[in-house]
């Protein structure tokens, strides 16, 4: 009889410890859609802006320093699921911040630009989904 107690407390726990490993996956992806939405988010913020400028908005400080924390955000928040993406979002939140000193061969190098990171975000929200 100990025997049979034995197997269905392992049994139990065997069952609790793949509902905690599940549970735990849930969580991971959970968050790593949050991130990626937030980068997403960034993405739209900026394609608006520089359409705006396009059609001949006004340059708004303001709204560059908002895209800057977005950006650096949203690299936060991605930092545990992909760090190149992450370093990559942390220097575009630095480009607008200042986006007189970078010169268009340190964006090119950095690989910051709005349709790589979108890109790249999106492939990996594909992969979460």
């Amino acid at each position: 009889m100990q025997e049979i107690s034995d197997w269905i407390a392992l049994t139990a726990l065997v069952t609790s410890f793949i509902a905690y490993l599940e549970a735990k996956k849930a969580n991971k992806t959970g968050e790593a859609v949050e991130a990626l939405k937030e980068v997403i988010e960034a993405s739209e913020k900026t394609q608006t802006y520089l359409l705006r400028r396009a059609e001949g908005g006004e340059r708004s400080r303001d709204t560059e320093w908002d895209l800057a924390e977005m950006w650096s955000c949203a690299a936060f928040s991605i930092s545990r699921i992909n760090k190149d993406l992450s370093v990559r979002l942390n220097a575009k939140s630095r480009f607008w911040r200042n986006p007189e000193t970078w010169e268009t061969d340190l964006r090119a190098s950095k690989d910051i630009s709005l349709e790589s990171v979108t890109q790249d975000a999106k492939r990996l929200l594909e992969s979460y989904a």
